[in-house]
């Protein structure tokens, strides 16, 4: 490997790789990039004493305010899987002391579920955690350099609101 090259250990931190003509290397750099925002991620939640963090409990809890009621199915069809995958996701979640799952009042088929104060805590730490990441990268990356990262992922997602179970089918 040469200096300039993409990974190489004399490129420093902070440098971006020179690019060779005619090499494909956005796609990959973008799911790079999203791996290493999760890492950073399960770092500060281990941190802040969430380290049985898992997919996709963040998203599920967020489902689930604590002043309406949320069913194991409305999950399910959120998340773009059945009732049954959805069940199995709450129940990790309650056995782990996130949620709490009841009978329904109305209907003895479904089961409602309500967050538990670790969950509030959870996205709390989850929120304040993707914030300082934010402000990591702004500060290594300059005002101008994050700005332009922004532009670029906003040009990558388009305008629609997309969900990945929206891509994956």
């Amino acid at each position: 490997m040469t200096p300039g090259d993409p990974g190489s250990q004399s490129e420093g931190r902070g440098k971006a790789p020179e690019l060779r003509e005619g090499k494909v290397g956005l796609g990959p750099a973008v799911r790079r990039a999203w791996l290493g925002y999760q890492r950073r991620l399960d770092v500060a939640m281990a941190a802040a004493g969430f380290e049985d963090r898992s997919f996709p409990d963040g998203r599920v809890l967020r489902m689930c305010p604590e002043s309406a009621e949320t069913t194991i199915s409305q999950i399910g069809r959120q998340l773009g899987i059945t009732r049954q995958g959805a069940s199995k996701i709450v129940t990790s979640l309650r056995d782990r002391g996130y949620v709490s799952v009841s009978a329904s009042a109305t209907d003895a088929r479904e089961k409602i579920v309500k967050v538990a104060p670790r969950a509030v805590a959870y996205l709390a730490a989850q929120r304040r955690a993707a914030r300082t990441i934010e402000s990591q990268l702004r500060t290594e990356l300059g005002r101008p350099g994050f700005a332009d990262l922004y532009r670029l992922l906003e040009a990558l997602g388009g305008d629609e609101e997309a969900r990945v179970s929206d891509y994956l089918r």
